[in-house]
């Protein structure tokens, strides 16, 4: 039998997770839950997690996965959807998998609360999850146990692992593809740890990540460089999600004789590359300056950001309430875009650029080079115009508004006419207000650009 690493096979592990399959009897054997799901049609029937499904049917076969018995479903326990943890045991009972899924029900706006937070409702019910579960199961030292998640389910792994009061309990813990955390979780960490035992908890914290993945380099990292694995992830560039999917760690691409892309998934993972690839490394700097914004900037961008996910995933606001604000709208209009755009013109985002106008996938390096062209003159000649629309329009307004006043005082009461002349007034000024605001950000934007282009004729004259 295959020897396999604590680091493959919580891989393997949080893969199970994305099946949402909460039906397992407490005790069960992984290899039977598998089997259990062979003729299920989302499973083994070709469904939504068949992906999954080929990646755990083909692993459990090796009894160091196939053998763990599945504990302590959170579900079970009177936890949220959105926890959605459990414990795997090996059969002697000696090594313990404790298991968070990724992002749940309604998770994606506490994503955004734990960029500025220095902890989050759903990382605290992660902890509380771990800590009645290890009781239940009377854990203790002697047993070997590995912490794991996905996506934030990673970030959970490593919150647990940095905050559980049974510190005796952790011995590894592997988040994969997990993000990072808040400045101030990080300050509060090392003045209630002091430096020593902060140094100590976290070097237990190991990273597996996809080389193109864009969640793990979200927010402010606590896991150690070296101790930082990439993974060959074959994606389809067209498959963005892909490049944050677990399952594509197990993928394989090959091509049928048409030349269409086939992908099949394996029951091992692929084999490690040396560094992040370019989507991972613009997610990086795109991470990075917008970590840099203010506090109550980078909250609201935050905020915008992941409630647009929960969005699509069906929800309009979070499995706590969380809601938006017009604040929230208002700094990631004047905050949060200003760094996204700027991101694309160093030296990762062209990078990446170069490498999505390419024919292959992401792994292909090009050596990036492109050219924003921008009219000043026509961008501050449409302005010109738009400014001479409203004027006129504020003109005929002000007409408008005369010759409702020149109406004879016995018309105004008795007849319609006077109050639709009011109300005609009304909307042409809004349509003033409109212009005059569309007139403004026109001239806004050319003096943004000016801006750059004599920043970037600045540099140019410095670096050459």
């Amino acid at each position: 039998m295959e020897v396999i690493s604590e680091a493959e096979i919580s891989m393997l592990l949080d893969t199970f997770m994305y099946l949402d399959y909460r039906e397992a009897r407490e005790g069960t054997s992984l290899k039977n839950v598998i089997k259990d799901l062979e003729n299920h049609e989302d499973y083994g029937g070709g469904g939504i997690h068949y992906g999954e499904y080929q990646i755990l049917s083909k692993a459990v076969q090796n009894e160091q996965v196939g053998e763990l018995t599945i504990h302590c479903q959170s579900g079970n326990m009177g936890y949220d959807s959105g926890t959605a943890a459990c414990f795997f045991v090996s059969p002697d009972g000696e090594k313990v998998y404790v298991v968070y899924r990724g992002t749940g029900d309604g998770e994606w706006p506490d994503n955004g609360l734990g960029m500025t937070q220095s902890a989050t409702i759903q990382q605290e019910r992660a902890l509380s999850y771990f800590e009645a579960a290890a009781e239940r199961l009377e854990l203790s030292a002697e047993q070997r146990v590995v912490i794991t998640g996905h996506s934030k389910g990673g970030n959970k792994a490593q919150f647990v692992a940095m905050e559980t009061k049974r510190q005796e309990l952790v011995d590894v813990c592997y988040s994969v593809d997990g993000q990072g955390f808040s400045q101030k979780a990080i300050s509060r960490w090392k003045q209630e740890y002091g430096s020593q035992e902060y140094e100590k908890r976290r070097g237990r914290i190991w990273g597996i990540c996809g080389e193109n993945d864009y969640v793990n380099v979200l927010g402010h990292s606590i896991i150690r460089q070296e101790q930082i694995r990439y993974i060959k992830t074959p994606v389809e560039k067209s498959n963005f999600a892909g490049y944050h999917d677990i399952k594509y760690m197990f993928a394989q691409i090959s091509y049928d004789d048409q030349g269409k892309t086939v992908t099949s998934f394996l029951g091992t993972k692929n084999p490690e590359v040396k560094k992040r690839g370019e989507l991972g490394n613009y997610a990086a700097a795109l991470s990075q300056g917008v970590m840099e914004l203010k506090p109550e900037d980078l909250d609201g961008c935050a905020g915008v950001l992941m409630h647009l996910m929960e969005c699509m995933a069906g929800s309009k606001e979070g499995i706590n309430g969380e809601k938006l604000t017009l604040g929230d709208l208002r700094d990631f209009a004047f905050c949060g875009i200003p760094v996204i755009a700027e991101s694309l013109f160093q030296e990762k985002g062209k990078e990446l650029l170069a490498a999505l106008a390419s024919k292959g996938r992401l792994g292909e390096v090009i050596a990036p080079d492109f050219l924003l062209e921008v009219s000043l003159q026509e961008l501050r000649g449409l302005g010109q115009e738009l400014e001479a629309e409203w004027k006129l329009f504020e003109q005929q307004n002000e007409k408008i508004r005369e010759y409702a006043e020149k109406i004879p005082g016995y018309l105004k009461g008795g007849t319609a006419i006077y109050h639709q002349v009011k109300l005609s007034c009304i909307e042409t000024g809004r349509l003033t207000g409109r212009l005059r605001k569309t007139a403004c950000v026109r001239q806004e934007l050319a003096c943004l650009y000016e801006k750059w282009n004599n920043q970037k004729e600045v540099s140019f004259l410095v670096e050459h």
